[in-house]
């Protein structure tokens, strides 16, 4: 049955049952929010509200205040590079229990979207380019928060990996490609670990919005089972008939627009059944029920609880697990600080680490953050002077209390102001540091929905006369002045990119000489008729010297080297996608420039995606550090002297050039129409079938000692044979040894081809920590689910019958040990 079939039969049956008897409409406020963070109350049903908080890398203030903290979590990314659900559910668990001890019922997260393309704006969230490894570390990371009594709400169903035109562009997926790539990281979570909330995605999928998509959420209902909420991307309801027809039961942010009360009118006219209203309902109570916000209900119990050094040293463990050592010459890591007197640390990252993207769920960090260099400097110790010279300009604009402005009382931040429309009458006035606010809903001082107007004022002491780009944007006109001269007004975003530009933090800019002494910036905007408003003001001063050659010069003259380059947090973001996988030019020119005159050169990426790394052969090591959460300083230091050895493994394939990137070239047609065939297969995948050599392949990494798989055997005893939950009882029993001289970890991993196929996929995998000189065997269950295959000719799954071929291997490149079994 089409969808549209399944849509206009119920619309039949609800007139039926409207003409039958006055509908029940109990609950209807229940299927809309209440403001930008909180679901609405129904004293009916005894249902409190509910505090949904974006993560998943943190918990974000529901005001976006800057003074509001949480302990920053590795991205998904990092937690993909560990290939460790245990390690992940433990810090599932930490952000679960800092949900709860804010009041927090559900978590926007985790993202079990893919990065189709290293391009993909937001793809640090995600945790890997692979089905199976995705769902199984968000399950984990699921399990972990929920057993805190707090929900997952798992997003965003399904094929929204692309930032560009994101509200309005249509996937166009083939139904095998949707069924065995996209939505099976979502199945394996729904199946292990049933996260209490599936968010559905802004984009269209094969034409039409996925909230209002009843073909995709019919898969989550009825094929699944799901028993949890179905809820919209915040503003991704267009439609309240087809919304609801569709299976949607929640509508967010609030106020409602579509949902609530109209649920219930659509109801009473006869447009939607009174069962649909009833089955939305019953799931938002049921949430209610799990998060212990139901009158009279019991409070759930977090399984366990852990002390803030406790958290502290999870997340360093998971930083620490999520470095992949992609190169290690002559073993120069770790260091050998005994033979080093001067070490250059360079790059902008060592003093200014990059901890997340830019998205609204920007995190502001909980207690203490510990640089790279700082960490560096405490770890090597009193014999080896640590020097240290960027060596590069920042790739982003920059705060303005970044650059050291003051209130006009002389306060260290800028001065915030909120004014009548009309007047200059202050409404509200408080010292921030930030500069850059968001508002969903009530602005502080004039509420929500009322004409107003948002001032900052920052003032610089200028030691030289210098040249400035200053930028300025919002959700209204705004303008900017420089000592009360107006020297640039920007227009509002368009209607249906607002949300963008809110995420985006875009401004327009203008470049002006700056006098030396007092200067003083005042950014204002007028609000917009809106849910949402906001106000940016950046800046980005002129380099008065050279960077690079400085950095070119200490590095000259040191005994080894560390450079920490990568993004900045403005480099990878929401709401906008990424044109090239190369780092930022001053990088790349940084390192290029230093290996000319060092030997000894080390380079850690601080980037959470894959990256070109054209210099890689021309420097001794190479690091991956992802966005690895606050800890990042202390676990960097920690690897770098040979404390902890890394042992993460990638979760992405990284290419040699951007041309060979799945899809390069290819993008939104003049319908908007993404079609995923020019990337199909994407990942390690493609590298392996259109030909290609990655420079490091899909579950690639070293450590600080080496191994040698020896052998592998399969078993399969097939347990059941059941076309839509595949074939389970089939293993893998692999031995590996440590032929180095250290105790390391290795992920060993299985790659399975169906008969008649062109490419392996991932089937399973697990961690062995083994002894120098000592061998380990290694258990590998396959999972059932990827031993199905979807038929569009019948639309539904089949088990291919025939030989398959199992590869047991060290990456997805690795010949490694073939085994055979029959099905």
């Amino acid at each position: 049955m089409t969808a549209a079939a399944t849509t206009g039969e119920q619309t039949e049956v609800s007139r039926a049952e409207t003409r039958a008897a006055k509908p029940d409409l109990t609950g209807a406020e229940l299927t809309g929010g209440l403001n930008g963070w909180s679901t609405s109350a129904s004293a009916a049903t005894g249902v409190e509200e509910m505090v949904l908080l974006d993560g998943p890398l943190g918990i974000v203030s529901k005001a976006m205040d800057e003074r509001d903290t949480s302990l920053i979590m590795p991205s998904g990314t990092a937690l993909g590079a560990t290939w460790d659900p245990e390690l992940v559910a433990d810090v599932g668990q930490v952000i679960g229990q800092q949900g709860m001890e804010r009041g927090v019922s559900a978590i926007l997260g985790p993202n079990l979207n893919m990065p189709r393309s290293p391009l993909t704006g937001r793809g640090f969230e995600m945790f890997s380019e692979d089905p199976l490894l995705t769902g199984i570390l968000g399950a984990a990371w699921v399990d972990g928060v929920q057993s805190q009594g707090v929900g997952s709400c798992t997003k965003h169903v399904v094929a929204n990996d692309t930032e560009t035109e994101r509200r309005r562009m249509n996937s166009r997926v083939e139904p095998a490609t949707l069924r065995e790539t996209y939505l099976r990281p979502f199945e394996i979570a729904v199946r292990s670990a049933n996260p209490w909330m599936l968010m559905m995605a802004y984009n269209r999928v094969n034409g039409t919005h996925c909230s209002q998509n009843a073909e995709l959420i019919s898969v989550l209902k009825d094929e699944w089972k799901y028993d949890g909420v179905v809820v919209s991307d915040w503003y991704g309801v267009d439609d309240t008939v087809a919304a609801a027809n569709a299976g949607l039961d929640l509508e967010m942010p609030g106020p409602a627009t579509h949902f609530g009360a109209r649920f219930g009118e659509a109801v009473t006219v006869g447009d939607v059944a009174q069962s649909r209203l009833g089955d939305a309902v019953e799931r938002v109570t049921r949430l209610a029920d799990r998060t212990g916000r139901r009158s009279g209900g019991t409070p759930p119990a977090p399984s366990r609880l852990r002390s803030q050094k406790e958290q502290r040293e999870i997340l360093n463990k998971a930083a620490t697990r999520s470095f992949v050592l992609l190169q290690n010459k002559d073993n120069v890591l770790p260091l050998d600080v005994s033979n080093i007197r001067t070490l250059a640390v360079l790059g902008p990252n060592a003093s200014k680490p990059c901890f997340q993207g830019g998205t609204f769920a920007t995190v502001r960090p909980e207690g203490e953050v510990v640089t790279p260099l700082e960490a560096i400097r405490a770890t090597v110790g009193p014999g080896v002077e640590v020097l240290y010279e960027p060596g590069a300009a920042p790739a982003s604009a920059l705060s303005l209390t970044d650059l050291g402005s003051t209130a006009p009382d002389g306060t260290p931040g800028v001065l915030l102001e909120v004014l009548s429309a009309g007047a200059d009458d202050v409404l509200y006035s408080e010292v921030r540091q930030a500069s850059a606010f968001v508002w969903f809903g009530p602005v502080p001082g004039l509420g929500a929905g009322i004409p107003g107007r948002a001032r900052i004022t920052a003032n610089f002491t200028l030691p030289t006369a210098t040249r400035w780009t200053l930028g300025a944007g919002g959700t209204g006109v705004s303008s900017l002045r420089v000592d009360g001269t107006e020297v640039l007004e920007v227009p509002p975003p368009a209607p249906d990119d607002v949300m963008g530009v809110v995420a985006r933090a875009q401004t327009q800019e203008v470049a002006l000489d700056l006098p030396v002494g007092e200067v003083e910036v005042v950014i204002e905007m007028a609000f917009q008729p809106g849910r949402v408003q906001a106000i940016t003001a950046v800046a980005t001063p002129e380099q008065l010297s050279d960077p690079l050659a400085a950095a070119v010069e200490l590095a000259a003259s040191a005994d080894a080297v560390v450079i920490v380059v990568g993004d900045q947090q403005g480099s990878s973001r929401e709401s906008a996608d990424r044109t090239t996988a190369a780092l930022d030019p001053a990088s790349d020119r940084l390192v290029n420039a230093v290996a000319e005159v060092a030997t000894e050169t080390i380079v850690v990426v601080n980037a959470s995606r894959a990256v070109l790394l054209p210099w890689a052969d021309r420097v001794k090591a190479v690091l991956m550090a992802w966005f690895p959460g606050q800890e990042f300083g202390p676990a960097l230091a920690a690897v770098l002297a040979g404390r902890v050895a890394p042992s993460g493994r990638l979760p992405v394939t990284f290419p040699l050039h951007n041309e060979d990137i799945p899809g390069w070239g290819t993008g939104l047609d003049a319908e908007l129409t993404l079609d995923y065939a020019a990337s199909e297969p994407m990942g390690y995948r493609h590298f392996e079938v259109s030909g290609p050599k990655p420079r490091y392949s899909f579950g690639y990494g070293l450590g600080y000692t080496t191994f040698e798989l020896v052998d592998a055997v399969a078993s399969a005893s097939p347990t059941k044979r059941d076309p839509a939950n595949g074939v389970g009882g089939i293993s893998i029993r692999a031995t590996v040894s440590n032929t180095g001289g250290s105790e390391g970890r290795d992920v060993l991993q299985v790659y399975a081809k169906a008969p008649g196929e062109a490419d392996f996929r991932l089937a399973g995998f697990a961690a062995l920590v083994v002894s120098p000189g000592e061998s380990a065997e290694a258990k590998i269950a396959l999972d059932p689910l990827g031993f199905r295959r979807w038929a569009p000719s019948n639309a539904g799954w089949v088990v291919p019958s025939g030989e398959w071929e199992l590869r047991v291997a060290r990456n997805a490149s690795d010949a490694g040990i073939l085994c055979r079994i029959a099905l």
